[in-house]
């Protein structure tokens, strides 16, 4: 996996997204429940490009993030600890590209690295192929952007805030992981093998979906879990708020993200952030609900992008 860059929106897009732009006087938020009545969303702008929330209850007491010892592909860094997590609300689908150059007409957010000014990897004038070879799986208005830095998801989160009147921000690692799991214990949401029943449910390579190793899918993709998440597992990784450990059981007990980059060992790797889920790229295993990447706060890559999470009134 390469090291990616970005470049500029072309004229007629940056048009278009210009006429969408939000002011920052934020309308009343939407809320609805899905047809079962379990689902509570949130859209705090619904015809400016926010992105749809879904409310995920506090998690039930004695939960456990991490995997289980007999766990296939299981990781040292896995070991499972308890914690407790409020309720809290993370978007529905990846941050879609539309969502995230809206930040960009707004000046308030740099482009991805495949529309970057002068970049090598930029898709209409840079000389990299990586991008240009996926660019029906990049640039079209649903799709998951990518090519974004932990830096770039920080910045939108904080547009977002400021345009919204309220707290938006990256989910913490347990936050991450206790709305992929959506109750569930096996290293999926579905159960314990990439496909349920012969059903295609992700998209990986492996998963046996038509753009396993090539692309990844629109957002709203696949089958959502229980709290109405999609794609969780698999299309694209997904920055998180924390910094990285391996002692992933020494992070806080209350579900926050890790704030101290410091690992309390001589030879730790400090300062790295991390990413969760998977993507189109990378096998069944790497999906694991548990499974844990990093790098630096400043990475991007054509696998890359993020989920946002969002404060709930107290």
């Amino acid at each position: 996996m390469r090291r990616l860059v970005g470049i500029a929106w072309p004229r007629s897009r940056a048009v278009a997204f210009l006429a969408v732009a939000c002011a920052l006087a934020a309308p009343e938020p939407s809320l609805a429940l899905d047809g079962a009545g379990s689902v509570q969303s949130i859209n705090d702008c619904p015809a400016e490009h926010c992105p749809d929330m879904v409310v995920i209850p506090a998690s039930p007491p004695g939960l456990e993030i991490g995997s289980p010892e007999g766990e296939p592909e299981r990781l040292p860094s896995e070991k499972l600890h308890p914690v407790s997590i409020r309720s809290f609300a993370m978007s529905k689908y990846e941050v879609r590209t539309a969502e995230y150059m809206a930040c960009v007409t707004a000046n308030a957010c740099r482009p991805p690295e495949w529309l970057e000014p002068g970049s090598e990897h930029n898709i209409e004038t840079g000389r990299g192929v990586t991008y240009k070879s996926m660019a029906d799986y990049i640039k079209g208005d649903n799709q998951p952007i990518v090519g974004v830095s932990w830096d770039d998801a920080n910045t939108y989160a904080d547009w977002l805030s400021k345009k919204t009147g309220h707290h938006y921000r990256l989910p913490s690692e347990a936050e991450w992981e206790y709305a992929a799991r959506a109750g569930g214990k096996t290293p999926y949401w579905w159960g314990n093998d990439p496909k349920n029943n012969g059903e295609v449910m992700a998209c990986c390579r492996g998963c046996g979906s038509d753009r396993d190793g090539v692309g990844a899918f629109p957002v709203d993709s696949f089958k959502p879990n229980a709290f109405g998440i999609f794609n969780v597992h698999g299309n694209v990784w997904e920055w998180v708020a924390d910094y990285y450990c391996d002692d992933y059981e020494t992070s806080p007990k209350d579900g926050s993200a890790r704030q101290s980059k410091s690992c309390g060992k001589p030879d730790a790797i400090e300062g790295l952030r991390v990413f969760r889920g998977g993507s189109c790229f990378y096998e069944p295993r790497q999906m694991r609900a548990a499974m844990r990447l990093r790098n630096w706060p400043a990475f991007r890559n054509q696998t890359l992008g993020f989920r946002i999470a969002r404060d709930l009134s107290p």
